[in-house]
């Protein structure tokens, strides 16, 4: 037991003691797992490889489940190998903002003075500027465009609405007494932050870090379908750049364009299902 636990004001409940998800989080968490699954067992699920030729524009049979492209290759193959890179940079570039993002908004919303009023200034600015945009000019004059390119240029600039949110609640939070009770006993503001208010703003910090991963997935395929990246490497964005490109659309060649599509679409709505499960019960648990 802390030696200040008797003289402080408990934190308001998170909502996740009784249970981490619902029922909607729970489809969510289901959905990301089962495209990890098909990520990391991409070499077994897959009929062929990637990049092995067959006759081009041949329509879903046994043979190619999801057809075969205008170079002949297996569409449902690269589907299932397309996985890794939105795994790999989504989750990456995720992450990378959320230690971001979640570090820019503890400190601008426990420290008070010009320091902080800089620091969200500097947030305000960037909010202004189209961060798809950016991150195009950015990646147009890097001489190559690999993953861990994509993985820093979408983290370094993904995490400004997220140091937002998670400084408004730690503004609220530095305002309860048990943040007044650590001072006392002499606790730095470092400490404090860590130990005290980081674990009260954890489901929010969760919730918008699952968005921040959401929105990396979504960008990571915008730069590939737009040609920012690596041609070698297959992914649902460069599948359809090629498709659109090599007029799949015209030649009615939908099970190139459709499959790649809900897949990004579908892995994204897991981790939308996931964040807005974990706010909705933080919400009821601060009401109740």
């Amino acid at each position: 037991m802390r030696p200040w636990a008797h003289m402080r004001e408990e934190p308001p409940p998170t909502g996740l003691g009784r249970g981490w998800l619902g029922g909607k989080g729970w489809a969510g968490v289901g959905i990301i797992a089962a495209f990890t699954l098909m990520a990391v067992f991409a070499h077994g699920l897959a009929h062929y490889s990637p990049t092995a030729t067959f006759a081009a524009w041949q329509p879903p049979s046994t043979a190619h489940w999801l057809g075969t492209d205008d170079y002949g290759q297996d569409v449902f193959s690269q589907v299932v190998y397309g996985s890794r890179a939105s795994l790999v940079v989504g989750g990456l570039a995720g992450l990378l903002s959320g230690v971001i993002g979640t570090a820019v908004g503890l400190v601008a919303g426990y420290v008070r003075g010009i320091g902080s009023e800089i620091l969200m200034r500097f947030v305000d600015l960037m909010l202004v500027i189209p961060a798809l945009a950016l991150m195009i000019i950015i990646g147009a004059f890097l001489p190559s465009v690999g993953q861990g390119a994509q993985i820093l240029i979408i983290g370094a600039l993904s995490w400004l609405w997220m140091a937002r949110s998670i400084r408004s609640q730690v503004m609220s939070e530095r305002e309860r007494g048990y943040v007044a009770a650590a001072r006392i006993v002499g606790l730095s503001d470092g400490e404090i932050m860590l130990r005290e208010v980081l674990p009260n703003v954890v489901p929010i910090v969760i919730a918008n870090l699952v968005m921040v991963i959401t929105a990396a997935i979504l960008v990571q395929a915008s730069l590939n379908f737009l040609g920012i990246g690596n041609p070698a490497t297959v992914s649902w964005g460069s599948m359809l750049s090629l498709a659109f490109t090599d007029d799949a659309i015209l030649q009615g060649a939908w099970w190139w364009i459709v499959p790649p599509g809900i897949c990004i679409a579908l892995f994204a709505y897991g981790f939308v299902l996931l964040g807005n499960d974990v706010l909705d019960r933080y919400a009821r648990g601060r009401e109740g």
